[in-house]
């Protein structure tokens, strides 16, 4: 439903959205109310599942079979879905996998509606849109839906790092913004600028590139103007808990804030961590952007995550979150690692007050894990734990590094040794490699694409490679291949290490393979599949699109 028509018109009330259909009714218009039942039942705190009397299964139980019955009758049935009502359905169903924390179900879902609304004509506004409507006592906004689908593309192909299924940027023209409200307009033009990122993302890194990001920049700076100043404080949730209408609109202002500014992370990361060049822009300026986006995107998550501790609500924040944090403490990382001394260091006096906002979104999460059971928010908050293992805080002029920490699970640290003595931290990407975060740069390590033994303590020779001969950023998010090369930044040249297998107890091993490559993370388990559900891979991949984005102009000199 459009924002302008909410405004005049309100919220619907829960009785009229829970009308139950008849058995008479068509297979698609009960399918429909089957998934919002579901989606329902993802906003419910855990804490009233005990309260419910009278079921015969649990909440979950219930919201699960709902869905997968829905999907495998309605939703994935061509036959059904040449209504307008069948497409709706796949959109819910999309929506609901976001917030079970099943990116890739989402996306895949989501490529169906696209599918669906273009043959409908729904994509066309030059033309009469053809569907059939099962239930002629709801209003339908065509266009509307298509934006929504589109929306939600290109939000996801950036977390995932995947292709945007549509390249239609008309929902921003002039004549559709003069009819929407304000909030309606920035998610409008952020919908075209996440386009023109991805649009960016897809060629090869290159002076366009560069100017591309500054426009872009401009842009986003002049639709944050669009709004009034206030506008951008942070609403208070609390004030308005017993205000559904109010709730409602404040957590979707939320919701858009966060958008912005991840739009901010997501434009500059590329060039937050590069040396200063003619065609690498100004590090300096994608830095400190980064960080104060960042900074953003944290707080807003403390205030809704302090709210609203369901785990399935307001899903997508978390990733967000997530990203946010581990760019903080980098953008932190590279600023110290080339300053000369701390007055030079243009992050040093907001270090302290970062560092405690990411402890306060790890407990958070920890928070959220603990009431939910959440796979997402238990491995998130022990990633951020070990990455804040890493302080740059100098004591008397000297640098104070942490120990060596490593992200991998089981066994002791002296497994994986390094040549070097500084701090580091190696995270395990699963699919992608390992990134080593030390205080000179960020690295990619490769696995051995064959079965080895090794011994414990056995050390690990780095390769040095001129950072201009590397072509490739890393692997294919749909094949779980390992390239022969891969991209790490480190005062000009590129550290990339081999991973040696190690198994549960570090000693001998003899690792199986799946088509070539090697994950300890998951000890040795088969890929999960391209679409793989939350709980057998938490970070869905928007963990390897993060550092894919982080490294991706490195050695570019066009």
């Amino acid at each position: 439903m459009p924002y302008t028509t909410l405004d005049h018109t309100g919220l619907k009330t829960p009785e009229s959205l829970l009308d139950v259909p008849g058995p008479d009714m068509h297979p698609v218009l009960i399918a429909r109310h089957m998934l919002l039942l579901a989606t329902y039942l993802q906003h419910l705190h855990p804490d009233l599942h005990k309260d419910i009397k009278g079921l015969s299964e649990s909440p979950q139980a219930i919201m699960k079979r709902l869905t997968d019955l829905a999907i495998r009758l309605v939703t994935t049935n061509d036959e059904l879905l040449g209504s307008i009502e069948g497409l709706e359905c796949v959109m819910i169903e999309s929506v609901y996998q976001v917030n079970i924390g099943n990116l890739r179900r989402s996306w895949v879902a989501g490529q169906r509606a696209m599918s669906i609304a273009q043959l409908m004509g729904l994509n066309r506004s030059d033309t009469q849109a053809q569907y059939k409507v099962l239930d002629p006592e709801n209003d339908y906004h065509p266009r509307l839906m298509w934006f929504r689908i589109v929306f939600l593309d290109r939000y996801l192909c950036l977390l995932l790092g995947l292709s945007q299924g549509s390249l239609d940027r008309t929902m921003a023209s002039e004549a559709v913004l003069a009819n929407d409200t304000p909030t309606g307009r920035l998610e409008r033009i952020h919908c075209v600028i996440a386009s023109r990122i991805l649009e960016r993302n897809e060629s090869a890194p290159s002076s366009h590139g560069l100017a591309l990001t500054r426009a872009l920049d401009t842009e986003l700076q002049s639709a944050a103007r669009s709004l009034p100043s206030k506008w951008w404080l942070t609403p208070s949730l609390d004030t308005t808990c017993n205000d559904p209408q109010a709730l409602f609109w404040n957590t979707r202002r939320i919701f858009a804030q966060v958008l912005h500014y991840n739009l901010l992370n997501q434009l500059h990361l590329p060039y937050m961590l590069h040396t200063s060049s003619a065609n690498r822009g100004n590090p300096q300026y994608s830095r400190i952007t980064c960080a104060n986006a960042s900074r953003e995107v944290l707080s807003r998550f403390i205030t809704l995550r302090g709210f609203n501790g369901i785990a399935y609500s307001c899903r997508t924040v978390d990733f967000l979150a997530l990203m946010a944090a581990m760019t903080l403490l980098l953008a932190h990382l590279d600023s110290h690692s080339h300053s000369q001394s701390e007055a030079e260091n243009l992050l040093a006096h907001q270090y302290h007050s970062d560092r405690a906002m990411i402890e306060r979104v790890q407990e958070n999460m920890e928070e959220v894990n603990r009431i939910n059971s959440d796979t997402l928010s238990a491995q998130s908050a022990d990633l951020l734990r070990r990455l804040l293992t890493l302080d740059v805080e100098t004591v008397d002029g000297c640098p104070r590094r942490a120990g060596r920490v490593s992200v991998r699970e089981g066994g002791p640290e002296s497994a994986r040794p390094y040549q070097d003595d500084d701090a580091a931290v190696s995270v395990h990407i699963p699919y992608f490699g390992i990134i080593k975060i030390a205080s000179e740069g960020v690295s990619k390590e490769l696995p051995r694409p064959q079965a080895t033994h090794v011994a414990p303590n056995q050390p690990v020779q780095p390769q040095r490679v001129d950072s201009s001969r590397i072509l490739s950023t890393g692997a294919s998010h749909e094949e779980p291949q390992i390239p022969a090369t891969g991209l790490a930044e480190r005062n000009g040249m590129l550290d990339v290490e081999e991973l040696r297998p190690v198994s549960a107890d570090y000693g001998c091993v003899e690792a199986p393979l799946h088509n070539g490559s090697f994950d300890p993370l998951l000890q040795q388990e088969e890929y999960p599949g391209l679409a793989a559900r939350g709980e057998d891979w938490a970070f869905q991949g928007v963990d390897m699109a993060f550092f894919e984005s982080l490294m991706r102009s490195a050695g570019s000199e066009d």
